[in-house]
């Protein structure tokens, strides 16, 4: 399992994708996960593989588009459960689990995840706020 406390939890979103950013440290991460998920994909990344969310981890072998199995947010932890070929292309052995340091954007990050869920088919299961 790759596991780190996020220090650092970075949500952005215009009109072409969601962007989900948490960091070990925002001045000189050594453990990170970047998730973007697109709003709209085209023919172009169809055929490339590309139609589906981007996961990037700091250390990591290479960055991996799909591979999302479920999502869990539940107070403080984060847990992104992954493919076998996605944890192969990820360099990494189970999934994500990230301690998040404050909830202080959890509405957003919340939003965000549930977004990038319903684009992917990928089934989310939220309990941030103490409540299912």
């Amino acid at each position: 399992m790759y596991r780190f406390k996020a220090e650092v939890v970075s949500i952005e979103e215009d009109d072409y994708c969601i962007v989900v950013g948490l960091a070990d440290s925002s001045t000189n991460p050594s453990r990170y996960v970047v998730l973007q998920n697109a709003k709209a994909y085209d023919d172009q990344d169809e055929e490339l593989g590309m139609a589906h969310a981007h996961i990037e981890v700091g250390g990591g072998l290479e960055p991996c588009y799909g591979g999302l199995v479920h999502i869990s947010l539940r107070r403080m932890e984060l847990e992104l459960s992954l493919s076998e070929s996605a944890q192969r292309t990820l360099g990494i052995t189970g999934g994500i689990a990230v301690t998040l340091k404050t909830l202080e954007n959890g509405s957003k990050l919340e939003a965000a995840l549930r977004k990038i869920c319903v684009a992917e088919g990928t089934p989310l299961a939220l309990n941030s706020s103490g409540r299912d």
